[in-house]
């Protein structure tokens, strides 16, 4: 804390900050001023509860969802939703026009481009790709962001515009200042995307290593331990020393490798094997012989190694898997039945029965913080953690985070387009799907579970038939 008192504000910053505190759109915020005049610019709702129902009361008042839309909504328009950073004055948007690192990533691949991250927003890397060659723009732009083929080209960023930056399109980009009203006067980190992984040391990466979140877990409904799973990815990546990989020799950093992948509907457990990452790339999503072997001993032991959704499937084959051959046909048809349990999930969450899906997710894993101080990937016996119970006031910001993250993969699980998965939901499911909508409008939760658990049964029949009668490659391919 010293050394952040000592910190030199940056003059861009000060001045943002005598603008804000005068404007009339923080008139009537309580508490602006310390008792000698000066800004009270950090604060937080823990410390100040009148602040804090100031911006409840607005979001009421403004009719909008949370306090970050109340944040970016009175943020004066003269300033076009630019803040300059704290530390070096760089000003960057509060709104979601910036490419997160997957999109990027994708810009550069199918551009053959070098953008750096926060460097240009994503018009400006449109402008600057449409300067180039107008056709790359044109396909670069249309396959990441599913630009129908009949919208011109000109229109292209107001179409960006209206379905992704005034949606937060939190699965595409990203805003350059985030929100955390009352924290801060504004309703915005002080320090912007620029400088927050320096200067925050909550940031840094040797910190941020341990808070590894797999969100292929929140994407896939997983269930299991999930804090503890991702903190022992955590304490992989913070493990520096090279290791001899078990899988090829070869001397290197290890990673974590699910013994069942997420992805096919196993869970995500604080059980991993050590691979560099090589061969844990080469692997990918396919499930081995010694793996469904070690899964099954794993159950014996009253280990929950599946996730509710895949259960009847795995149950109906697991003891069938006796070759590599039948191992990558279970790795394809398991992630046949989770991508259309998932399309289900995802149109259940579309037609407004949150409070249904709910019932599905386990926050309470939440509560609880788990470290590895003598952890070596070589050694299992140093994944025993120490446990300890978190604040109840982190109890409740983890566990909304967990619950708000795992609907928002749900909201955005349509819009990915890299699946070669087909849609295998037939007639029989379709009238399961009428009668839980029924169900579901009344809020027979208890009756909509159980038409639920057909709904599942139905589709692990459909994806059993497949495999057994060779048909899955007919539905997926699967890298």
């Amino acid at each position: 804390m010293a050394k952040r008192n000592q910190r030199k504000w940056h003059e861009k910053f000060l001045q943002y900050m005598e603008y804000i505190v005068k404007h009339p759109n923080y008139k009537d915020m309580p508490n602006k001023f310390d008792d000698n005049g000066n800004i009270r610019w950090v604060r937080t709702g823990k410390s100040d509860p009148v602040l804090t129902k100031w911006w409840d009361d607005m979001v009421k008042k403004l009719k909008l969802n949370c306090r970050a839309d109340v944040a970016r909504y009175i943020h004066p328009k003269e300033l076009k939703g630019m803040k300059p950073c704290q530390i070096c004055g760089r000003e960057m948007s509060i709104f979601y026009v910036y490419p997160n690192k997957n999109t990027l990533k994708k810009i550069n691949e199918l551009a053959n481009s070098s953008y750096e991250i926060y460097d240009l927003d994503i018009f400006q890397i449109f402008d600057d790709l449409y300067g180039k060659n107008p056709e790359t723009a044109k396909n670069v732009f249309q396959r990441i962001f599913k630009i129908p083929s009949n919208i011109d080209i000109s229109q292209y960023k107001q179409y960006i515009r209206i379905n992704y930056v005034n949606k937060c399109a939190k699965g595409k980009l990203s805003p350059g200042v985030m929100c955390n009203p009352p924290d801060r006067l504004d309703g915005f980190h002080t320090y912007n995307a620029c400088c927050r992984s320096e200067e925050d040391t909550g940031r840094h990466k040797e910190n941020l290593a341990r808070y590894t979140q797999d969100r292929r877990a929140y994407e896939n409904w997983a269930e299991g331990d999930y804090t503890l799973a991702n903190r022992l990815m955590g304490a992989f990546q913070s493990y520096t020393k090279e290791e001899i990989c078990p899988i090829c020799g070869k001397k290197a950093r290890m990673s974590a490798d699910h013994i069942g992948p997420i992805s096919l509907g196993f869970t995500h457990r604080g059980k991993f094997n050590p691979m560099c990452s090589s061969c844990n790339s080469k692997k990918n999503n396919r499930i081995t012989l010694s793996d469904v072997k070690q899964l099954i001993k794993d159950e014996a032991n009253g280990e929950q190694v599946i996730s509710w959704h895949t259960k009847p499937l795995w149950d109906k084959l697991k003891t069938a898997i006796d070759t590599e051959d039948k191992a990558l046909a279970l790795s394809k048809v398991m992630r046949l039945h989770l991508h259309n349990v998932l399309l289900i999930l995802s149109d259940i969450y579309e037609k407004g029965y949150k409070e249904f899906l709910k019932t599905y997710l386990h926050p309470e894993y939440s509560y609880y913080d788990h470290k590895f101080p003598n952890f070596n990937p070589m050694d299992k016996s140093t994944y025993i953690p120490i446990t300890k119970e978190c604040s109840s006031a982190n109890k409740t910001s983890n566990a909304q985070r967990y619950i708000r993250i795992s609907f928002e993969e749900l909201a955005n699980y349509k819009e990915k387009d890299n699946r070669k998965v087909k849609n295998i939901i037939n007639d029989k499911i379709e009238k399961f799907l009428t009668v839980l909508y029924k169900e579901l409008s009344c809020k027979k939760y208890k009756e909509a579970k159980i038409t639920m658990n057909s709904i599942i049964e139905e589709l692990s029949n459909i994806t059993q038939r497949a495999f057994i009668t060779h048909k899955v490659d007919e539905f997926i391919e699967i890298d």
